[in-house]
């Protein structure tokens, strides 16, 4: 049978979205999720479905990214305000920082690849550097507020477009 219902749009099967799918109401509730290392392919998608610039590493057992800031203030923000996240989801990124760039590998050490939690926590770090590089930073000891209702539930509600998105395109297959 086919495995993708359309590599142009990008759509998988619901089967595939529903293993990469975790609705969270808090980041307190992250530690108590269970996982499981996902594919090449449900990296993939749950990257496509939050609109992600994450790298995979060459095995697949762990995301990649550098992030550039404008100074050396903003980019001490950005890992304070991360910090606080993760010690909430008690899920740690592996770091570098030099200068006024931080590079990111991310891993989930029970899988020995990349879970689910790992894409969540690469997600809420595209949106805390968003809101570094939107904010003006006085002090390297300044932190981003994280509206943990606002993120996650626009974490929530990409799958539920996304879900929907393949809705109407099975319909319209149907149709045809």
């Amino acid at each position: 049978m086919y495995r993708y219902v359309s590599s142009e749009l990008g759509f998988r099967t619901p089967a595939l979205i529903n293993s990469i799918k975790i609705f969270v109401r808090d980041f307190s509730d992250v530690p108590s999720i269970s996982v499981s290392r996902l594919n090449t392919e449900e990296i993939s998608q749950a990257l496509e479905i939050h609109s992600l610039s994450w790298q995979q590493s060459k095995d697949s057992t762990k995301l990649i990214k550098e992030f550039t800031f404008t100074n050396f203030k903003q980019t001490f923000v950005f890992m304070g305000s991360v910090s606080q996240v993760a010690d909430q989801m008690q899920h740690f990124p592996k770091w570098v920082q030099k200068g006024n760039k931080v590079t990111v590998e991310m891993t989930t050490q029970d899988c020995r690849g990349i879970s689910v939690k790992d894409i969540l926590l690469a997600y809420t770090m595209e949106s805390i550097a968003n809101d570094v590089e939107n904010q003006t930073v006085e002090n390297v000891c300044d932190t981003i507020k994280v509206s943990t209702n606002q993120l996650l539930n626009n974490w929530n509600s990409n799958f539920t477009k996304t879900e929907e998105l393949f809705q109407g395109f099975q319909k319209n297959i149907v149709q045809l």
